[in-house]
C-alpha cells in the first residue's frame, strides 16, 4: 500500500504542474462566463445557466483526463523511468494502481475546483444550492474514474495517439450505444446480435448522464445510484487487472 501512495502522489504532482490542464481550466471558466451570458438573455435562466453549467464540467472533465491520461504509462516506458521504479521492491500491480489514483485524484481535483465556480455561479444567480447538480457532478465524476481505468489499460498497450483515438471513440460510443441496440433491436438478424454483443463489452455511459434529471430537480432513487456506483466499480476493477496483466506481459 506504502509503494501506491508514493506512486500515485508523485503521480498527481506531476499531473498538475502540466501546462495543458491550466489552459483547459481557463477555457472552462470562460465556458462558465458565457454560460452566464446565455442565461442572462433566455427566459429560462437558471434551467439554461445550470444545463450549461453541467454539460461544461463534464466536457472540460473529459478533455482533461483524455489528455492526461493517454500516455500516463507509456511515457514512463519511453523515458525508461518505470525501469527504475521497477528495479526496486516494486509490483508492476502497485505502479497500474498507483497511476491510476494519482491521476484520478488530478481530475477530481479539477472536477472540484469547476464544481465551487458553477455552484457559486448558481447561487449567485437565484437559483440556491444546486443539490441535484452535485449529485449529477458526482455521476460524472465516476464515469470520469472509469474512463481513467480505460486510459491506464490503454497507456499498457498502446501509444499515446491510439489510446487518445480509442478513448474517443469509446466515449461516443458508450453513450449512443444504447439507443443504437434499441434501433437494431426492430432489424433483428445478425447485426443486432453483434450490436448486442457489443453493448455487454463497452461501457454503457449513459447510466452516468442523468444532467437533465438534475436540471429539472426530478429526484433519483437510491437504487440507482447505488446500482451506478456498483457497476463504476467493477468496470474500474476489471480495466484495472487487465492493465496489469498485459504490463505483466510487456517486455521492460
Amino acid at each position: 500500500m506504502k509503494n501506491i501512495l508514493v506512486i500515485a502522489k508523485n503521480t498527481f504532482r506531476e499531473t498538475i504542474r502540466d501546462r495543458i490542464l491550466y489552459g483547459i481550466l481557463g477555457f472552462s471558466f470562460l465556458y462558465i462566463a458565457l454560460s452566464i451570458l446565455l442565461a442572462k438573455v433566455s427566459l429560462g435562466e437558471i434551467v439554461i445557466l445550470k444545463s450549461f453549467g453541467l454539460a461544461g464540467i463534464y466536457i472540460f472533465g473529459s478533455i482533461v483526463t483524455i489528455f492526461l491520461g493517454a500516455s500516463i504509462i507509456h511515457k514512463e516506458i519511453e523515458r525508461r523511468t518505470l525501469y527504475f521504479v521497477l528495479s526496486k521492491p516494486v509490483s508492476r500491480l502497485d505502479v497500474v494502481l498507483g497511476k491510476f489514483l494519482g491521476l484520478f485524484a488530478a481530475v477530481t481535483l479539477v472536477v472540484f475546483i469547476m464544481t465551487i465556480v458553477y455552484l457559486s455561479v448558481v447561487l449567485a444567480n437565484g437559483g440556491g444550492f444546486d443539490a441535484p447538480g452535485l449529485l449529477a457532478i458526482f455521476f460524472q465524476t465516476l464515469e470520469m474514474g472509469l474512463f481513467t481505468a480505460l486510459l491506464v489499460f490503454f497507456s499498457t498497450i498502446a501509444t499515446p495517439l491510439t489510446s487518445t483515438i480509442a478513448a474517443v471513440m469509446i466515449l461516443l460510443g458508450g453513450h449512443s450505444i444504447s439507443s443504437v441496440l434499441r434501433t437494431a433491436s426492430q432489424i433483428g438478424g445478425p447485426l443486432y446480435r453483434f450490436i448486442q454483443a457489443v453493448y455487454y463489452v463497452f461501457p454503457n455511459l449513459e447510466k452516468f448522464n442523468i444532467r437533465n434529471i438534475a436540471v429539472h430537480n426530478i429526484p433519483v432513487p437510491g437504487t440507482s445510484i447505488i446500482l451506478t456506483v456498483s457497476y463504476a466499480t467493477l468496470y474500474i476493477a476489471m480495466l484495472l487487472y487487465l492493465a496489469n496483466f498485459f504490463l505483466k506481459r510487456k517486455e521492460l
